[in-house]
């Protein structure tokens, strides 16, 4: 009997841990969201700095 008890302490505690493991490792949805945001805002000045720098070349 004690070493069930045991057993599924030591199981509890390695659900625990995962669980935790897996939520710190995961980034929360709002700031997942802010980094998908930020992610295309950089994209697209990238791509319109590279449209000013063609533009440019082309009119020289």
């Amino acid at each position: 009997m004690e070493k069930w008890i045991v057993v599924g302490g030591i199981w509890a505690v390695a659900v625990v841990c995962l669980t935790l493991f897996v939520r710190g490792a995961s980034p929360a949805h709002h700031r997942a969201v802010a980094l998908a945001r930020m992610r295309r805002a950089r994209l697209r000045n990238e791509a319109a700095a590279a449209n000013d720098a063609r533009m440019s070349e082309h009119r020289s």
